[in-house]
Parts: structure tokens; C-alpha cells; sequence
């Protein structure tokens, strides 16, 4: 079965947990959480030393729309989650998150999203989660638009859904299996850019280590079909192929440093590699032929909570990306290889703004 077919059986399951008539109005609650971050990216739109260098000169306006490579983002987000107990581990929660990121000088890569979240709770420690998530918008950068010669503004759509399974597999440890499927849709200027991405992984945490630390090993493969791979023209064609296949793995964990009163003190550290092969068999499509890249991201943050409302993290991110290429010289401004950093800080206000308990009249499976 497909990754979009477990899906939509996964979405068929959701509907049957869905609460009834009868006991919908019983141990629920409605939380909100608000945050606010921002950060200093030092490199936006993930360019090269080359075109780095060719922006900076000012040689080449046409093949660029920012005023800076370098930006100040800030990132509101508003998320809504009901949930209700229905005792003996079983609940139910569903989850609604907004959010967008907007520039202080490169306004032109601001975004929206928006996702919508459904989480079974089932006794044993099983959990299944479904996921969606729609992104109208993402600025990718200028692109050469072989048909014309010009650059021009390259965006596309990005819709995701999602399911999840994770079982307890013993007191501290939890296995997790996730299937995603991703669409991403171009602006009508690169129908070839146009992909169905597929993605299979898997999760391992381990809880109640030392310090009450909390650490996950995550392991997955991916596989992106572009549109351009089925164009007319085949090998021949000037339009370009990005389909890959690849394989990404890393682990994050946190630990607390203090805990006083309300007050807790922590930090986190993630580490993630990523590996692509690019499928193209195109001489003319010199950004793809030939190419492998392999990504490292760091990330390091430190964290305050003033319980049981407020949290403030502090992080710095790291990003380096290599691409080897099947040539000597590439004649492209496709993202290649680049370093990026991103130095921030969040703050998040979170708590209940309705609860209505269970009534004692009703036991622990939810009868009267």
C-alpha cells in the first residue's frame, strides 16, 4: 500500500473515534498557546559563495529580488488544542496551529501556514496521529526559466499529510512509525518543479534518563518525483528533473539543569544528516545530473519555564549544505551548496481558557 493510501486509511480511523453525542461534554478542556520568536538569519535564501558574491557586486539585479542576504524574521504562532479524557488512558485531542514568518527587509519570502492535528490516546501506552498541513505559499528564490532566459520568482504550495503510530515498548521507551506524503506545486513559470514526495520513519525515545533528560533517535527515507521527469523530450529535454531518492537520520535530545519552585531550567541539542541523490538523466540539466548532497544541521538551545504558563528558549542553528556535481562547472542558480545560521529567541504563554470535568456519574469507560 502507498504512503497516501495509509493515510487515508488512517483518515477513515480518525472518523471512528470521532466522540459521540453521549459523552462529548464531559472531561474536556480548550487550550491556547501563544508564542513569538525571532531570529538573525545570516544567509535567507540559502545561496552559495558564488552567488553570494555576485549579489554583493550588484553585476546581476535581474537574478535577484531581496534587498539583503541577511534578515531579521519574526514568527507569531496561535495554536488551539481540545481535548478530552475519557479515563483508563484513553483521549482524544485535536489541534489547530497558525502561524507565518515575516520579514524585516525581505518581505518578498514572507509566509503563512497552517496545520490541524489529530491524537488517539489509546490505554498501553499507544498513540496514532493524524496530520495536516497547508503552506499556500513558500518564495524559493529567482530561477532560470530555460524556455525564455530570464529569471524569474520561483514559488510553490506545499500540502502535507501525515500518519503516525508510536507503542511503549517498555517503561521509559516508545517506538514510533510515521508515513508522510508531500505536494509541492509550482508557479505555472516550472511545472517541471512540480513533486509527489513520499517518506517513510522511524522514531525510538527513551524517557527517564538522568537529569529527567529525554532523548530520540529518528531514521528516515524519502523518495520525490518531479512532474519534469515525465515531459516531453525525455534525456533530451532542457527542462529540468529534480527527482531524488535519499535518506536522512539524527538525534535531539534535552535535559533539565534546575528545577525550583516553578521554575525549570534546560537545554536541548539536535543533530541531523540528510543524504540526497538526484535522479536526473539530463546532460542539459547541469543543477541535477550527476548530483549528491549531504546536509548537516545543529542545533543548540536553552530554555526557561515559569510554570505552569510561560516559556522562553534561546537557540542557535546551524545549517551546511554540500552538493558534488557530475561536472566541473555548473552554470546554475539552483540552491546548491551553502551555510546558513540562525541565532533566536522564543517566548510562549500556554495554559487552559475553558475545562469542564468529568461528572462522577460516569465510570472510568466512559458509560453511564
Amino acid at each position: 500500500m502507498t504512503c497516501a493510501g495509509l493515510i487515508a486509511v488512517a483518515a477513515v480511523g480518525m472518523l471512528c473515534f470521532t466522540p459521540s453525542a453521549g459523552w462529548a461534554a464531559r472531561g474536556q478542556s480548550l487550550n491556547l498557546t501563544a508564542g513569538i520568536a525571532s531570529w538573525y538569519d545570516n544567509n535567507l535564501l540559502q545561496y552559495s559563495d558564488p552567488q553570494i558574491a555576485q549579489f554583493e557586486s550588484g553585476l546581476f539585479p535581474n537574478r535577484f529580488s531581496i534587498e539583503t542576504r541577511d534578515d531579521l524574521t519574526f514568527n507569531p504562532t496561535l495554536e488551539l488544542t481540545w481535548e478530552l479524557d475519557r479515563g483508563r488512558g484513553r483521549r482524544h485531542d485535536l489541534r489547530v496551529r497558525g502561524e507565518g514568518e515575516f520579514h524585516d527587509r525581505d518581505r518578498t519570502a514572507d509566509m503563512r501556514s497552517a496545520s490541524l492535528a489529530w491524537r488517539e490516546y489509546f490505554g498501553g501506552g499507544q498513540r496514532l496521529l493524524l496530520r495536516g498541513y497547508h503552506l499556500p505559499s513558500y518564495y524559493l528564490r529567482q530561477l532560470r526559466d530555460v524556455t525564455t532566459g530570464f529569471y524569474e520568482r520561483a514559488q510553490f504550495g506545499l500540502t502535507i499529510g501525515e500518519a503516525s503510530w508510536s507503542q511503549a515498548l517498555r517503561a521509559g521507551i516508545r517506538l514510533a512509525a510515521s508515513c508522510q506524503f508531500e505536494r509541492r506545486t509550482y508557479s505555472p513559470r516550472f511545472p517541471e518543479r512540480t513533486s509527489d514526495t513520499s517518506q517513510g520513519e522511524l522514531t525510538l525515545g527513551f524517557d527517564r534518563l538522568p537529569h529527567r533528560g529525554h532523548l530520540e533517535i529518528q531514521g528516515a527515507y524519502r523518495s520525490s518525483l518531479a512532474d519534469g521527469r515525465n515531459l516531453a523530450g525525455g534525456a533530451a529535454s532542457v527542462l529540468a528533473d529534480p527527482s531524488y531518492h535519499g535518506w536522512w537520520g539524527g538525534a535531539n535530545g534535552r535535559i533539565e539543569f534546575l528545577r525550583r519552585g516553578s521554575t525549570r531550567i534546560g537545554g536541548d541539542l539536535s543533530y541531523r544528516y540528510e543524504r540526497r541523490d538526484y535522479d536526473s538523466n539530463r546532460p542539459a540539466d547541469k543543477s541535477h545530473i550527476g548530483r549528491h548532497d549531504g546536509e548537516h544541521v545543529v542545533e543548540v538551545g536553552l530554555r526557561a519555564q515559569l510554570r505552569p504558563h510561560w516559556t522562553i528558549r534561546g537557540f542557535d542553528q546551524y545549517d551546511s549544505n554540500q552538493a558534488s556535481y557530475g561536472q566541473t562547472v555548473v552554470l546554475t542558480n539552483d540552491p546548491g551548496s551553502y551555510r546558513q545560521n540562525r541565532v533566536g529567541l522564543e517566548l510562549a504563554w500556554s495554559g487552559d481558557v475553558w475545562k469542564q470535568a468529568r461528572s462522577p456519574a460516569i465510570d472510568e469507560e466512559g458509560g453511564k
